[in-house]
């Protein structure tokens, strides 16, 4: 969590931005986590500059540690998987 948070404070976020619309809203997106592979099951990203962890349950996505916005992190997830054929 250490390197994330010096990663934001130098401004140099890695990887491709990624743009998702839910509800007629957009969102940007990074992917902070450095490898992705097919049998990923959390993924950390950068959320319109807040840090979130997505995980995986029974082949839909979820915010760690809160149960809000379910829908909106299974469109995440799916458009980060559709992009990196997770």
């Amino acid at each position: 969590m250490e390197e994330t948070i010096d990663i934001l404070r130098s401004g140099e976020v890695p990887g491709q931005p990624l743009r998702i619309t839910f509800k007629g809203q957009d969102f940007q997106v990074r992917i902070l986590d450095d490898k992705l592979c097919k049998n990923l099951n959390e993924i950390t990203i950068l959320l319109d500059g807040i840090v979130q962890k997505l995980r995986k349950e029974r082949d839909r996505w979820y915010f760690e540690n809160t149960e809000d916005d379910k829908e909106f992190a299974n469109d995440i997830g799916r458009a980060i998987a559709l992009r990196y054929r997770l």
